[in-house]
């Protein structure tokens, strides 16, 4: 059991580093995914309750347009070929 949880925690001690590392190289895009993540708890979870479809469409694309914004932003601010960071 002791190895169970070994390896429960070492996975997880990965997923918070490379978390880090997401964090340290792409912030544009990790707050796009963080912010689209807090509307879909924001907006699913209530809307599941309703059968109304307009309801399902509005939620759609506000969690949506920000991670297409987030890309957008993040190709503006990153370069896109490794020649232009030398």
């Amino acid at each position: 059991m002791r190895k169970i949880f070994d390896h429960i925690n070492d996975a997880l001690l990965r997923a918070y580093v490379q978390l880090q590392i997401l964090a340290a190289t792409e912030p544009v895009r990790l707050r796009s995914v963080l912010t689209s993540a807090a509307l879909a708890l924001a907006f699913f979870i209530p809307s599941l309750a309703q059968a109304d479809i307009t309801d399902h469409i509005v939620t759609v694309g506000a969690v949506a347009l920000p991670i297409l914004v987030g890309e957008s932003a993040r190709s503006k601010v990153s370069p896109t070929d490794p020649a232009d960071e030398a």
